[in-house]
């Protein structure tokens, strides 16, 4: 299955998958050159969406603040200030506040806040929202503090000024939804994306509480523990499918504060369409536990970091985004520290040691597709979406230039555990009135119940009723052990003057590096650590087998750079223009485009699978051994190449080659 987006996400293509998950991709003109594998059909193929837009020199880069509340602390002091130095060296000049601005929401708290946020508002736009322990407060002091930091051009939420509101900044729409007012915004919502879809290319909704939640979660709060006389609970389930369309019709990026947690994942529609959820974390002195994990029935989980108060230090995060044209490159970061009051002093906080963990590249012209772990059972039904192979199909840039991934097993990914919790029905108060209804609903709207045909990856028995009949019966999430998916993009970039072809950028290949956590976020060891029962994805009481882990793995938090065990192999068609003895595929390396190998060593053989591992075609060998795998298969006009790296790729003349 198969998914493409264009520019302004006009159409998109794919037939639906099975109710479980969706794989994104790509299409291509039907006298696709670019053959499959042996054995191996490729989808249908799609024409390609409409041109590309002309490069922008103009960038603008956005910075996430997560919840800055500080306990006793009122405002967490340290990590804002940490954070802001952060994105203000990063040389951000939007700042997005995911809400719970202080602790209790008082005028001194306030005060506090004010004091530090005004040391940036010369070099930012500080875009605040209130968060729940903003409302224990009163509205007055939070516009008395918020009112002049939000632009003037900025349009209101009739009834809730400066709590929600919308402004375009460049090529980006900004939504912000204060905390429990999402349920009440969708016809807000949706008329600023109406209104600006066709002028923007990017849409970035901020709102305290998520989506989809590992410890919360509007669909579990609202939906499967609403009560039946709670105004926001009725009207989110009215418009929980709507607003899930709305943003995967749209692209939406979808960020929210409120766990104390970092993650990231795909949401999906009732028709599998995805849209990106980010939760940013924390800068506050509190880390939060693993509650749930991923909600399979809705959600593809990419990368989860926890850093709960038992695991010896806390994290604050920041994340930024940086916009350019139709692009966006997303980066993570973390700083841990020990400071848990601001009696404490600023301690490692003085000096941050930010570490990038997490990051994406894409355009709004770009195929993905939801790559799962090589964890997967053998001998399951693969329900069309269980494919832990990178493999696509070509990826066609407007202007007719395909790609594709040929070869590639996603054996690095990272793994974490839950925590068991439970739920109870309160007949008469609660949309539930029994508990076998309410398991009956986590089925619905959150789980896979697991079934022969329909494997539960993350355990065989996800939410069950226990004591049933007695006074402590519940419904039970039981503990388990979750391994990551990644999403893999192809996009396109317009070519530029030293490439012969349009630039296409892989990204969510090498963006986990076989971590192991508990709930708490402290280290287990995936080489040699079992998951917990019945976590093993085959409908058993196993728990999820240890893993061997390709060499250079490096089971590391932060992202480096380099050979890191990721391995792969990418087809890019030769332009229709180009001679195959005067091109060669390139890198672009930050300042140059530099070819993957000399030309020499270039091999002249179509790819056989055997190549993804050591071995090498008969036609390399000697000093060739050592670098990059490159062929040339003239025959079918195609590079190929084995690679460890996300990047930017082109064709490029030889004589623009950098050495």
């Amino acid at each position: 299955m198969f998914k493409r987006y264009s520019l302004h996400h006009c159409s998109r293509i794919g037939a639906i998958a099975v109710m479980l998950l969706a794989l994104g991709g790509c299409g291509s003109d039907s006298d696709d050159p670019a053959a499959p594998l042996p054995g191996v059909s490729d989808p249908t193929p799609t024409p390609a969406p409409a041109p590309l837009p002309p490069a922008s020199d103009k960038t603008l880069r956005i910075g996430v603040l997560p919840d800055t509340q500080g306990s006793a602390s009122g405002v967490a002091e340290h990590p804002m200030r940490a954070a802001l130095d952060k994105l203000a060296q990063e040389g951000a000049t939007i700042v997005l506040m995911a809400g719970d601005l202080t602790e209790n929401g008082t005028a001194a708290e306030y005060a506090q806040w004010r004091a530090i946020a005004s040391r940036y508002t010369d070099r930012m736009v500080l875009l605040p929202i209130m968060g729940n322990h903003d409302n224990k407060g009163i509205d007055q002091d939070y516009f008395d503090t918020v009112s002049e930091l939000i632009p003037a051009d900025a349009k209101h939420m009739p009834g809730s000024k400066f709590k929600n509101y919308a402004l375009v900044r460049e090529n980006v729409l900004f939504i912000n939804i204060s905390y429990d007012w999402l349920p009440f915004a969708y016809e807000f919502v949706e008329k600023q994306i109406r209104e600006h879809r066709g002028q923007v290319e990017h849409i970035i909704l901020m709102t305290h509480n998520s989506l989809v939640g590992n410890r919360y979660g509007m669909l579990r709060e609202k939906i499967l523990e609403g009560y039946l006389s709670e105004p926001s609970d009725a009207a989110f389930r009215d418009v929980y499918d709507k607003f899930r369309a709305l943003f995967a019709e749209n692209d939406v990026i979808y960020i929210a504060g409120h766990e104390h947690m970092y993650s990231r994942s795909q949401i999906r529609d009732a028709t599998q369409r995805p849209f990106t959820q980010i939760v940013a974390g924390s800068a506050a002195y509190k880390g939060y536990e693993n509650r749930y994990g991923e909600n399979e029935q809705v959600q593809n989980t990419l990368m989860v970091k926890v850093a709960g108060d038992v695991s010896g230090s806390i994290d604050t995060n920041v994340s930024l985004f940086t916009v350019q044209g139709a692009a966006i490159d997303y980066q993570a970061f973390y700083a841990p520290h020990t400071v848990y009051a601001n009696t404490d002093g600023p301690k490692e906080l003085a000096a941050p040691a930010w570490r990038l963990f997490d990051r994406f590249t894409r355009t709004a012209t770009r195929c993905d597709k939801i790559v799962y772990p090589a964890s997967l059972p053998a001998g399951i039904q693969s329900n069309n979406v269980y494919d832990a192979s990178y493999r696509t199909s070509a990826c066609a840039s407007p202007a007719g230039q395909k790609a594709r991934i040929l070869d590639g097993r996603n054996d690095v990914f990272n793994r974490y555990d839950t925590r068991t919790r439970t739920m109870a029905v309160e007949p008469g108060v609660t949309y539930a009135s029994t508990n076998r209804e309410l398991e009956s609903l986590m089925y619905r709207y959150m789980f896979v119940r697991d079934e022969s045909w329909r494997r539960n990856l993350n355990n065989s028995q996800r939410a069950r009723v226990i004591n049933e009949g007695t006074a402590s019966e519940a419904v039970e999430i039981r503990e388990t052990t979750i391994d990551l998916s990644k999403l893999v993009s192809l996009s396109w970039k317009a070519k530029t003057g030293e490439t012969l072809s349009d630039v296409l950028v892989i990204s969510g290949i090498n963006g986990q590096t076989g971590m192991y956590t508990d709930p708490y976020g402290r280290l287990k060891d995936i080489t040699a650590e079992t998951g917990l029962a019945g976590s093993y994805g085959d409908g058993s009481e196993l728990g999820k087998a240890p893993v061997t882990l390709p060499a250079g793995t490096t089971r590391d938090w932060e992202l480096k750079p380099g050979q890191t065990g990721h391995a792969y192999v990418l087809e890019f068609t030769l332009p229709s223009d180009a001679a195959g003895e005067r091109v060669a595929l390139a890198r672009w390396d930050g300042k140059a485009w530099r070819a993957l190998t000399d030309a020499g060593c270039i091999s002249k053989q179509p790819y056989h699978p055997d190549y993804l591992s050591k071995s090498l075609p008969a036609d390399v060998g000697g000093a060739c051994a050592s670098v990059t795998l490159v062929g040339l298969d003239a025959a079918r006009r195609v590079f190929w190449a084995r690679l460890h790296e996300d990047g930017q790729f082109a064709v490029i003349a030889t004589s623009s080659a950098t050495p």
